[in-house]
């Protein structure tokens, strides 16, 4: 099968496919160039199958969700997507089990029919449930690693299940950012509630949320340093509104590059630079990115 021009071998006319696959349409950021091609399982057993081709042959790819908290390369990246966006099974039978191609959004309206609640704090981030997974989502005092019983995973061609204790979240970290599992879907911790009191819990956390930046970003760059907000050691820096040709800093929030005026990605990763070099300089501080930076 060709696809942009690239031979990745036959028999994957079976998997639905765009191509090419423009990152500037399917990012939060808006930037990038592309790739070869993009697949969308819908089933457990078509991701299995697919990741289980895609190994066999040798072709480098990456697994996302919604793409919002990652920087795509400029130009024509040298891997295929696989996009998680159409496993969307929301299961009730003993527990709660979500595939990871679930978003927010959907999850918690499902919660609010059940009358399930544990989930509220995801209100507003613009997530799947295998990216929130992958680095411990959520806000301070709540990440979707402490309400996770298990998850589900795709690894050496065989699905399994993994514990939570094994699962060492912390904060916007989980042991999945460490190997090449594959999330597939989790059991999640909930508890019954009142669709009122629901409403309310996400009405507050939508409230908290109301005040971040608008326009296309990644989200938070940076993790907070303990006991510390990167964006107000960015602030600090007078960095705010600083730009790299369409890329600037936020200047309602710090930790926020905004893509302003059609920014590649090469801007964002050098304003990225500046950013970590002016804390360093003035705060003698590493910053570490919370959002992952593809290839």
């Amino acid at each position: 099968m060709v696809l942009n021009g690239f031979d990745i071998g036959s028999g994957y006319e079976n998997y639905e496919a765009k191509k090419p696959f423009t990152f500037a349409d399917h990012s939060s950021i808006g930037c990038g160039g592309y790739a070869r091609a993009a697949f969308y399982p819908k089933t457990t057993e078509g991701l299995s199958a697919l990741i289980g081709k895609l190994e066999a042959d040798k072709v480098p790819f990456y697994v996302v969700g919604n793409m919002t908290n990652v920087l795509p390369p400029d130009g024509e990246s040298r891997r295929v997507f696989v996009c998680m966006n159409k496993l969307k099974d929301i299961r009730t039978k003993d527990g709660v089990y979500v595939s990871a191609g679930v978003t927010a959004g959907e999850l918690l309206h499902k919660c609010k029919a059940l009358s399930k609640t544990g989930a509220e704090f995801l209100e507003g981030i613009p997530c799947t449930l295998g990216g929130a997974l992958y680095m411990n989502a959520g806000v301070k005092g709540a990440y979707i690693g402490d309400i996770t019983e298990s998850v589900t995973v795709l690894k050496k061609g065989r699905l399994r299940v993994i514990k939570r204790k094994d699962c060492t979240f912390s904060y916007k970290h989980s042991a999945f950012m460490d190997d090449e599992t594959v999330i597939v879907g989790a059991n999640l911790r909930l508890e019954n509630a009142d669709k009122e009191k629901i409403g309310k819990k996400l009405e507050e956390y939508r409230a908290r949320r109301a005040h971040l930046p608008k326009g296309r970003s990644m989200g938070c760059v940076f993790k907070n340093p303990e006991g510390l907000f990167a964006g107000e050691l960015i602030e600090g820096t007078g960095l705010k509104g600083f730009r790299v040709g369409g890329a600037k800093v936020s200047e309602t929030h710090g930790n926020f590059i905004i893509n302003d005026r059609g920014a590649t990605s090469a801007q964002v990763r050098t304003l990225i630079g500046i950013v970590k070099n002016a804390v360093f300089a003035q705060y003698k501080i590493r910053l570490e990115e919370e959002i992952r930076i593809l290839e």
